[in-house]
């Protein structure tokens, strides 16, 4: 399968959730990443504020906010082709921003380096921890370039689970997968 056809499919899927659905399915993931001991021990943990077809990560932000984590969220350069670590200190204090994805209102960065885990959307992903995101290649040069050890967790409903994502070696898979329905470790570090 092509990338755009697993693409296509993935967003068909997602659309066919009803509105409860999805905040369900959201809930249950948030609550199995928050018991991951990877997130128990992380002191600084690097998310993602969601688009509009993506599950709702608002709730576990200000949860990891409140548990005392330093918790930082994509801020895009959409000319250098990249994105740097945001802190985020007030899920409300929110802007729109490249993209129309919601970021920070003060642009505050975190040090890359110390971001111990990194909750990573995906349009797909397959359960060798293969993920397919949306063709802008942001998040695997960030997670090669400025997070290496950072554990990678890939986060999705279960319609977002694919037999096989197609990819490439510049790709970078994820450790964990978390869906409603599972917890997936792969065998990617």
């Amino acid at each position: 399968m092509e990338k755009g056809e697993a693409r296509r499919l993935v967003r068909e899927a997602v659309r066919g959730m009803t509105s409860g659905q999805r905040r369900r399915a959201s809930e249950e993931i948030m609550r199995r990443v928050l018991q991951l001991p990877e997130c128990a021990a992380a002191g600084v943990v690097m998310a993602f504020l969601p688009l509009p077809d993506e599950l709702d990560t608002r709730p576990l932000l200000a949860q990891l906010i409140r548990m005392g984590k330093e918790v930082c969220v994509p801020h895009t350069l959409v000319k250098e082709r990249q994105m740097v670590p945001a802190r985020l200190r007030d899920i409300a204090a929110l802007k729109s921003g490249e993209y129309d994805i919601p970021e920070p209102v003060a642009l505050e960065r975190c040090e890359p380096a110390t971001i111990d885990l990194m909750i990573v959307p995906g349009r797909a992903f397959d359960k060798e921890g293969n993920r397919l995101g949306r063709g802008g290649g942001f998040y695997d040069r960030f997670l090669v370039q400025d997070a290496p050890r950072a554990v990678r967790c890939g986060v999705c409903f279960s319609c977002q689970l694919i037999e096989s994502v197609p990819h490439t070696d510049t790709d970078i898979p994820m450790e964990i997968i978390v869906t409603e329905a599972e917890m997936i470790r792969t065998k990617a570090r």
